[in-house]
């Protein structure tokens, strides 16, 4: 083996990055290699010196010290110390090593010194990266928690003030609903902001293009904006040039949500004067166009100063004088965002108190250059279809199912549902759905999507296993509260025909309607209206507030009508099986059923009026989401005791009222049907068979749709033997008895 001398080792030293410094047994600096010096910023001539002199004023010296000595005196071998050194001015990370050195009878330390000031920054980079990530996330889940927290109250309230509009004759009542309308409709559109901007923060806004008539997004822009604008007394005009492509592919969603976001800005900010829609095109090639769409205002204009801040988040220009004007600042960001995604662009000219003219650009492919035609050929075309598309039609042959665990949506989409005159059959889980589609053709199913045991999603999944059942080809469509990031498309992707949001716009579902039903089914017809009773404010409501009640509250979700009140009050007193199905849950581990029924509760609770079980109830959710099983036990009794003084207080305001029982004034409106002799089979081989449960479950759905008054009488009957008599072989005798008339 090869021998080196002294000197070969003393240039290893020399030339390692990293710093050698040799500490002698009086604390003084025997060596220093040029690493060492040029991180501590040392000269040759510092050796000799204490080395206390130059870490004396430093950060941690207290620990450097110690591990200097206990290595002098062998306490220790070898140690490490992390050490701030400031150095010209600037403090660097260090981290030095010490091991013991014994040579011809003196004792030394021998110090090596690494830099890591960079690799420190990087760790405090990627620290601080993913804590925001983790920020992000978590706002995220709570705009997602919120978008369903918010939608679905707005969704009961809209709902009913829907009915209201189209049943009620008083000429203020109208007035009034007209506002709600309007101001629901405001509150929307701000939580559609703060949404889509986190979608487009988190990177999950997607652009999903198909194909489109260039007609229908004018119509639908025009649409939007008429009644606005009227209400301002300002001159609307759109002027499209009619050689443009009728048929274009992109993402016709996204640009409405674009050029509505820009001629609502142009009505808000335009006192007086006029307001200007304009299309045109620049021709790539054969198969791709320019699209270019204008919107000119003569309103209030932008200072120059003042155009930078225009695509700024929650920023508003000349907010003291605009401050009566609605809106979050979020909507330029948010369409510029959209028009980069879809690599479009945006021209903006403006006279400061002479108007704007703002034009977005948009690449689109050319699906059919047919020309589109002029703005009048293209409104007396919509006039042709206006009776189905705004959704004034009957469809007494159709039949649609309703599958949703709350029986206030249920209730809440059958009123919405009640002009059109639609066979409509409810179902309240997955597994119910599942028996419907074997025995009935539906034309068209809505499908909830937070359901417990099996979601929305679980249940078109299985629907699509099944090998033999009524409704292969029947369009499913998604109901959902959930407004977040990438809900259509997973919707889509899952295998829906399509998804309707919560809060329900009842045109906008009759319109959905009307696309996926058969057009022969399709009649148009007048409106069905009836009377909306309005309950009088009474002082005795207060005397529920010590029971945790207020029925003015729930007065005001029930549009202020006592008998819709009574109804969703009657809903829930039935529902005494809550309870017990969470307490089943719990004690199944179950956390996400658990968080699913709690929530129901909470939302019917919120409903009602009864907000202090509706605050128990919202943190059983929040904590039965985060998992905390737990916390859950520990205040059971809580939720317990709310619920029972909450069915207690119910049911005292059900007599006080008097909150009759269904029966046959109360039945169900819409067409008769006729109950099937098959089913009445199915529900005594159910009972024989001991499954006495699942034949209460069917026979109260049929009790909730239209039934010929002797078909409503004889399950009653049934129930009746079976829930107060327990007697089932009653049960059974009535219905083979009913078979042989």
């Amino acid at each position: 083996m090869k021998q080196f001398n002294g000197s070969f080792y003393e240039e290893i030293v020399r030339n390692m990055q990293e710093g050698v410094m040799v500490i002698d047994r009086n604390g003084n600096i025997a060596m220093l290699n040029p690493a060492a010096e040029r991180i501590l910023g040392l000269k040759p001539e510092d050796v000799g010196n204490s080395y206390m002199s130059i870490f004396l004023m430093q950060e941690n010296n207290d620990a450097f010290n110690e591990i200097i000595l206990d290595t002098i005196y062998e306490k220790a071998r070898a140690d490490q110390a992390p050490v701030d050194f400031e150095r010209d001015g600037m403090i660097i990370s260090l981290l030095l090593t010490t091991s013991y050195l014994y040579s011809e009878g003196e004792r030394a330390v021998v110090v090596v010194i690494n830099d890591v000031t960079k690799l420190n920054e990087l760790h405090d980079a990627q620290v601080a990266l993913e804590v925001a990530e983790r920020a992000n996330e978590a706002k995220s889940r709570f705009l997602s928690n919120m978008s369903h927290e918010i939608r679905t109250p707005i969704n009961a309230v809209l709902g009913m003030n829907e009915m209201i509009l189209r049943e009620s004759e008083d000429k203020q009542i109208l007035t009034y609903a007209s506002n709600i309308q309007s101001s629901g409709k405001t509150l929307l559109f701000l939580i559609n902001d703060i949404l889509d901007m986190s979608k487009i923060e988190s990177g999950k806004m997607e652009i999903i293009p198909v194909e489109y008539e260039l007609s229908a997004v004018i119509m639908d822009l025009w649409n939007v904006i008429y009644f606005r604008a009227n209400e301002k007394d300002l001159k609307l005009s759109v002027e499209p040039d009619e050689t443009l492509p009728s048929v274009l592919y992109g993402d016709d969603v996204r640009i409405k949500q674009i050029v509505t976001n820009l001629l609502t800005n142009a009505v808000k900010y335009t006192p007086k004067g006029s307001v200007e829609l304009i299309l045109a095109g620049e021709y790539r090639d054969k198969d791709n166009i320019l699209l270019k769409i204008s919107v000119k205002d003569t309103g209030m204009g932008i200072r120059k100063e003042d155009m930078g801040k225009l695509f700024e988040s929650f920023q508003r220009l000349d907010e003291e004088k605009n401050r009566n004007i609605e809106g979050t600042g979020l909507g330029m960001n948010i369409t510029m965002s959209l028009l980069k995604m879809m690599d479009g662009d945006m021209k903006v000219e403006s006279e400061y108190r002479k108007g704007s003219t703002f034009q977005v650009m948009i690449p689109q492919k050319i699906v059919s250059d047919v020309p589109m035609g002029s703005f009048r050929a293209i409104q007396e075309r919509n006039a042709a279809l206006s009776g189905k598309k705004k959704g004034s039609f009957t469809a007494p042959q159709a039949s649609v199912l309703v599958v949703d665990d709350n029986a206030m949506n249920l209730t809440v989409f059958k009123a919405l549902l009640k002009r059109t005159k639609l066979q409509v059959t409810t179902a309240d889980s997955g597994r119910q759905c599942l028996e419907y589609i074997q025995k009935e053709k539906f034309h068209i199913i809505f499908m909830d999507h937070m359901m417990p045991e099996m979601d929305g999603i679980e249940t078109l999944h299985e629907m699509k296993k099944m090998s033999e059942h009524k409704n292969k080809d029947t369009p499913v469509i998604a109901l959902t509260a959930n407004a977040v990031a990438g809900a259509r498309e997973q919707y889509l992707s899952e295998g829906f025909s399509d998804f309707l949001t919560k809060p329900i716009d009842a045109e906008f579902m009759e319109r959905m309607i009307c696309e996926y039903l058969p057009q022969e089914l399709i009649l148009s017809g007048e409106d069905d209206v009836g009377e909306v009773k309005a309950g009088e404010a009474k002082e005795e409501y207060d005397a529920y507030l010590k029971q945790g009640v207020s029925v003015k509250n729930g007065l005001q979700h029930a549009q202020g009508s006592m008998d819709i009140y009574l109804e969703l009050v009657r809903l829930f007193i039935k529902d005494k099986k809550k309870m017990k199905q969470l307490e089943q849950y719990l004690s199944d581990h179950n956390m996400k059923d658990y968080a699913i029924q709690v929530h129901a509760l909470k939302g019917n609770a919120r409903t009602l009026g009864a907000d202090m079980l509706a605050d128990i109830a919202y943190d059983h959710e929040m904590q039965s989401k985060a998992g905390r099983e737990d916390y859950i036990r520990e205040h059971r009794e809580e939720l317990e005791q709310a619920w029972e003084n909450a069915l207690e207080t119910f049911e005292a305001i059900c007599e006080k009222y008097a909150c009759e029982s269904e029966n046959e004034e109360d039945a169900p409106e819409g067409n008769i049907m006729e109950l099937p002799q098959e089913r009445l089979d199915e529900m005594a081989a159910l009972i024989d068979a001991f499954r006495t449960e699942d034949a209460v479950n069917r026979i109260k759905e049929w009790l909730k749709n239209p039934l010929q008054p002797d078909w409503r009488q004889l399950l009653k009957e049934v129930l009746s033997a079976i829930e107060d008599e327990f007697d089932e072989d009653k049960a059974i005798e009535l219905l083979k008895g009913e078979n042989e008339k």
